[in-house]
Parts: C-alpha cells; structure tokens; sequence
C-alpha cells in the first residue's frame, strides 16, 4: 500500500530520519512510537501530504498504489469554513461526491415545484438530470447517508440535540471528534491517527476500540496510551536515533523485543572486542617474525574489518527515578462526604445538578480512581474534595491530612514572568528538592535551554506540565490528580506511574489512561447520573464487571422481548421439542418481517421513479404529491435498513 524507501527527512538543519526505509501493508495496525521531539508527528504530516514548513527537505522515495486513499486526524485542528455548519452536516460531508449530490437533488426538487414551460427542452434536460441523480444517489447508497454519520456521531458521545448543533458551539475536544467521525465515515484505505484518544471519555474510547478492531484496512497511531496500542496493533515502528525500527507487534512485545535486541548486541559488543584483543596480541607477538608475517597481515587486516563494524549499542535516555517527600502520616479517616450536592447555574437555563445526595468515605492508603463519561462530574467531585468549590452538605478532612491537588486552575498560580527553572527552584522545599529539580523537569519533557523558557511563553500544555513538576516536589499524604497524564510521553508516564507506586500517602486520580489506573489503583468512584458507585477492585476488573452488568441488561431486555412474543398452544403436554425457541428462532421472524416491508416499499419505490421520470409528470396535477411520497419512502426504507442491519447483527 505505502513504502518508504531511503527516507531522509530534515527541518531546518536538524535531521529528523536518515536513510531510512518501512512498509505499511493493506491492512497493517501500526504503532508509531518514539520519544517527544523525535518526529513522529512531522513525519504522518508528511506521509498525509500535510504542509509542514518552508525549511523541511526531504530526499527518498514515498510509493504507494492509485487507490491509496488516506485520511489523516492532526494533533491540532482547524475548522475554517465549516464552523457554521451543523455537527451532522459536517459529518455527512465525510462522503463529498455524495453530499453534494444530495444537495443537488434537494434544488432540483425546488426547481421542479415552480412555473415552467413542460414542453421546452430545459424542463425535459431538468427531468432526465433529476432521474439520473436519483438514481445514483441511491446506488451509492445516499439513503443511508445520515443513519450512518448518526451512528458514528453516537459512537463518539454526540447526543440527538448535538446533531444540529453548529460546529463553532463545540469546544475544541468536541471538535476533534467531529474531525474523528467524518474521517471513519470515509473509510480511507489508510488512517493516520496522531494522538486521537486525548478528548475521549471511558465510553467513547471504548467505542472507538471496538470500531478499530473491526477496521479492514490499515492504520498508524500515535499514542502515549500504552494500552490502547496494545489493543490495536500488531506492528511497531519506533523512531529512534533518526532511523526507523521495526517490531513485529503490539507495545508491549515491542518493550520485550528491544531489551532483548539490546541484550543480544551488548553481547555482540563484547564479543567482537575480545576477537580484536586476541587477534591484536597475535600480531603484536608474531608480526616481526619472517615466518609469520603472511598470518600476521590476515589477522590486521580482521582487525580492520572488525573495527568497521564495531558500534557501541545505542539506548534511549535511561529512566529517571523520582521519589515524593516524606510527610508525617494521616488519621485513619482521611475524607468524608455527607449528602453532597452540586449544581452549576447555566446561561438562560435552570441550574444544572451535577452532583445530588454524594456520600462517600476516602481512608489512608486509599488509592482511588475517579472514572466516568465527560461532563457526569469527575473534575466536579475532585474540586469538592479538595476544597477548591463551593457546595451543598457536609465535607469533612480528617486528622493531620496534608492536601496536594493537581487541577486546570493550577496553570494560573505560575508566575508568568520567571523561567521554568526558577519557578521549580522557588518552590523546592529543601537543598535536597532542588538538587532533583533538573532531572524531573527532563521527565516532563524540559531539557537543555528550555528550561530557561519563561512560563509566560509556554503553551497550555506545557504550563500543565510545570504545575504537575511544581507539585511533585511539595510534601502531602492526600493527593489528588485531575488528569496528570494529559501532554505526557511513555517515558514521562512511567516516572510518574514509579513514584506513585513508591508514594506512601492517600491517592485519588481522575484519568483516561487506562494502563495508568490499572498500575495504581484498588478502588474506583464510578460517577454516574449525579450519583457516585463504589467499587473495591482495580481498574481492569471494574471495566469487567460494568461489561458483565451492561451485558446481564441487554439480555433481559432480550429475554422481556421473547416473553412478549406471542407462543403456540399445545394441548399435549409439552417436550423438549416444543420448548420455545431461542434468540435466533426470534430474530429470524424478525428479519423476514423487515424484508417482506422493505421489498414491498422498495417496489413502491420503482414504481413512482418510474411514474416520474415520464415526460409528460410535471404537467400532472398530483406531481408535488408524488414527489413527496417519494421523499418519505427513501426516508422509511433508510429506517428499516437500519433496524435490518441491527436485527441481523
């Protein structure tokens, strides 16, 4: 499908690749990983044909096939043109050719409903085209147009009233997901993904995975999310000193495999410098003997060989170990909430509850989890418990507890004006803080001379990345971490997720990183319908028992449809045989309905088509009728396609 070949590209005077070469086949899964700065984003720009910059060059060779169609999601999203368009219009452009076909139809109808000479050849050009394009619409199935793009809105989280919302009332997470549904609505023969889960909640994450795993063709993704890479993929490129490396699998048999080749040339290494050694004292013993000299040159011109091919393995930077300051330990009670309540006061609107009768109790050692789709009240109840909100009920901190809290609001206690560095140093409890200040702000991703960046410059998320710095360095024994891994690497992850795991204090984070939760947590606060579920397990084993409880409800909502179909009577006593059938008997009954409505609708169908493309339709006085029957079978046959497909599924 797509192959680079001696790829060499540069920005500027930096090198980003280097002779470098990868295949990416009709339906590979691939992971493009490396560390932050190492060009993964440039380089899926470039593979899209994405301007990236005046200064960058490249040299190589890009093949891929005529129909290499590729659809690309960027980090960063622009919405120029279409901000006034709404989220369903926007999405059903995914399909252009088809969208604007459905426009054309919609004035053609208009068209057809005012005055015009029935004879002239105009009206009967405006007949055929109108036919034609029906028609067409139809074989590319642009009655299911909407349905389709409605699905997948619904997938990602986009409610009935969001269709017809306007794209510029979204934010700009809302968007990209605006961005992500038209791009699957494409079905491009190549995905390129760059960061797509950094706006998904719980639910809509989920609901991508299951849309991805079941793709049938290709993809790259960029992801700081490990375990939603190990899910998806089954081919890893990393991008590692400017040449690209590839593993024959998912994240994590990519961390096994690189150790493993590391491993193996270390011992090559060694091995290779032992055979120079031995070699080099043969020559220093023999080399001036007559009778040895022929040995002597075979065995230096071996060295030289050796030498040639000897490189010291490389390695990635190795991990920076940060530990948390020790602060006098907590009672046993650290947290209660007693019959909480939230609620925000909305524009034009009634106040909105977010949180409604919340009790919970959070003790020392606690590490919790705060998990939930986007706006149920996650952020919400981390600001209740820090004390940063105003709310109703009773909120009470127990004996000795230190509070550190992680949130949005965090970004604006930085000093605008002083460098990273000395924000850091200023807030360094101790000589021994500050002599660590360096190596955690190498952890998040601040080296060299960016340390010297005032903070006033810095993006949003780098201020965030200062803030989590800043606070990693202050003694507490409750912390609480709105979404700390938001703008992090793999690397920066894993540092934190070990000084977590190391931390001897009272934990509660809100986060979408899944493998993160998985690493630190037994408890989760499941926050739903204003209301807060707890759970006593891990993060993995919550996700198993919502799926067991959603599936357990799907199944009685199956069972209450079979109790509600109609049963033969027998007066024999029954047997095994006429015991009721099961699910497929029902569904069968329930597919040769809907085909029996939609041949019968469908042969409605051809017959007005037929009726309207006659020459003479326009001059009858029921043709608006018609045209309006029309309208109504394509919009009914659309609903029962649809209710066919979920039936059969």
């Amino acid at each position: 499908m797509l192959e680079a070949r001696n790829l060499h590209l540069t920005i500027g005077t930096k090198d980003l690749l280097i002779d470098t070469s990868f295949r990416i086949g009709d339906t590979d899964k691939v992971a493009l990983i490396g560390l932050n700065g190492a060009g993964k984003s440039t380089l899926m720009k470039f593979l899209a044909g994405e301007t990236i910059s005046q200064t960058l060059h490249h040299e190589g060779q890009i093949l891929k096939s005529a129909d290499t169609t590729i659809g690309y999601l960027p980090q960063e999203i622009s919405f120029e043109g279409d901000l006034e368009k709404t989220a369903l219009e926007y999405a059903m452009q995914a399909n252009q050719t088809l969208y604007d076909l459905s426009r054309a139809i919609a004035r053609m109808e208009i068209e057809l409903t005012l005055p015009i000479d029935h004879e002239s050849d105009a009206y009967h050009k405006l007949i055929e085209t109108f036919s034609e394009s029906t028609h067409e619409f139809e074989r590319l199935g642009g009655y299911r147009m909407q349905s389709d793009a409605e699905k997948i809105l619904s997938g990602l989280g986009f409610s009935q009233e969001d269709f017809q919302k306007r794209v510029k009332e979204f934010s700009g997470g809302w968007q990209m997901r605006l961005l992500i549904s038209k791009l699957l609505l494409q079905q491009p023969a190549l995905l390129l993904l760059d960061e797509p889960t950094n706006h998904l909640d719980m639910d809509s994450l989920r609901w991508l995975e299951s849309y991805l795993l079941n793709y049938d063709k290709s993809y790259v993704i960029i992801s700081h999310d490990r375990f939603f890479l190990d899910k998806l993929t089954t081919k890893t490129l990393e991008i590692s000193f400017k040449r690209i490396t590839e593993y024959k699998g998912n994240y994590t048999f990519y961390e096994q495999e690189k150790a493993l080749r590391y491993e193996q040339s270390i011992a090559k290494y060694e091995n290779d410098k032992k055979k120079i050694e031995h070699l080099q004292q043969f020559v220093n013993r023999f080399k001036a003997k007559a009778t040895k000299a022929t040995q002597a040159q075979s065995r230096v011109r071996m060295i030289e060989k050796l030498q040639q091919e000897l490189e010291t393995p490389e390695q990635d930077l190795s991990q920076i170990s940060f530990r948390f300051p020790k602060a006098a330990p907590s009672g046993r009670m650290v947290i209660t909430l007693e019959n909480v309540r939230k609620s925000y006061t909305m524009p034009d609107q009634a106040g909105k509850v977010v949180l409604k009768n919340v009790s919970l109790e959070i003790e020392r050692g606690d590490r919790v989890a705060i998990v939930g789709s986007n706006g149920a009240g996650k952020s919400t109840l981390c600001k209740v418990l820090a004390g940063e909100t105003e709310f109703e009920g009773k909120r009470t901190l127990g004996h000795n507890v230190s509070l550190a809290f992680f949130g949005q609001h965090q970004t604006e206690k930085l000093n605008q004006k002083v460098s990273i560095l000395d924000e850091m140093l200023d807030a360094a409890p101790d000589s021994e803080a500050r002599k660590k200040v360096r190596d955690l702000l190498g952890c998040f991703l601040f080296s060299g001379d960016a340390v010297e960046k005032k903070i006033g410059v810095l993006s949003g998320g780098e201020k965030s990345r200062v803030a989590l710095a800043k606070m990693l360095l202050t003694a507490s024994n409750f912390l609480i971490l709105d979404e700390p891994t938001n703008h992090l690497d793999m690397r920066s992850k894993e540092m934190l997720i070990e000084s977590l795991e190391h931390y001897d204090g009272t934990l509660l984070i809100v986060s979408h990183d899944r493998y993160f939760l998985d690493s630190l947590v037994d408890k989760v606060f499941y926050v739903k319908d204003g209301g807060v579920r707890v759970f006593l397990s891990g993060y993995a084993e919550f996700l198993e028992k919502i799926d067991a409880e959603l599936q357990a409800e799907a199944d009685s909502k199956k069972s209450s449809v079979k109790a509600d179909t109609p049963k033969k009577t027998d007066s024999a006593k029954p047997t095994a045989k006429t015991v009721p059938t099961s699910k497929p008997t029902v569904n069968k009954k329930q597919l040769d309905k809907l085909e029996k409505q939609i041949e019968k609708l469908e042969a409605e169908k051809i017959t007005l088509e037929a009726e309207m493309s006659s020459a003479d339709f326009y001059k009858r006085a029921d043709s608006k009728q018609t045209i309006e029957k029309h309208k109504l079978l394509a919009k009914e046959l659309e609903t029962l396609y649809t209710e066919w497909e979920k039936v059969s599924a």
